[in-house]
């Protein structure tokens, strides 16, 4: 794929990154209940820190910078969240004309790649949507690949599959049957 976005003109913004989430709630699952999902993600080594709240629409996203990771953590527990779960990965970002392009490897899950599109203007959408599907087929990405499932509750359902119980405690996700997940 690098290979193909470098004969197509793609710029590398973010290469090598390694990107941990950790997903945090009250402890009674409010933001859960809610339908909405709080990250804190520490990016290494472009040394960047993002705090963000998705949902309940899928579509929905507020995020924001800050300096300090564990501080961020800190706070947060402060507050009395605690870390309900953790996904790890490694991603690189292109920029290809008007589209933003992710190279991502999720240890457990395997490769993916992310095209989108960042606009405000929410009429545009369903023109984006197609010129998206384009550069996909472009790209050599099946259609019938496409992921609508978050990296956390795909690992949730490989873990399931694996046989592997999980549970959610206040250190954060402890697995039974296995030392090391591996994310």
């Amino acid at each position: 794929m690098v290979a193909l976005l470098q004969k197509r003109g793609a710029i590398s913004f973010t290469l090598g990154n390694r990107e941990t989430d950790i997903f945090l709630d009250w402890p009674d699952g409010r933001l859960a209940a809610a339908g909405k999902t709080q990250v804190v993600r520490s990016m290494q080594p472009s040394n960047r820190v993002l705090w963000f709240v998705k949902g309940p629409d899928p579509d929905e996203c507020i995020a924001t910078d800050l300096e300090d990771f564990d501080k961020a953590q800190a706070m947060l527990a402060a507050l009395g969240c605690v870390e309900i779960d953790r996904v790890e990965k490694h991603r690189d970002i292109w920029f290809l004309g008007d589209f933003h392009i992710t190279l991502d490897r999720v240890p457990g899950l395997g490769e993916f790649v992310e095209l989108a599109v960042m606009t405000d203007d929410a009429e545009s959408l369903p023109g984006w949507a197609q010129r998206v599907e384009t550069l996909a087929g472009d790209l050599g990405l099946p259609a019938d690949a496409v992921q609508t499932q978050s990296y956390r509750a795909m690992l949730r359902t490989s873990l399931r599959t694996a046989g592997v119980k999980a549970a959610i405690t206040d250190r954060g996700p402890v697995f039974e049957g296995k030392d090391e997940f591996g994310v």
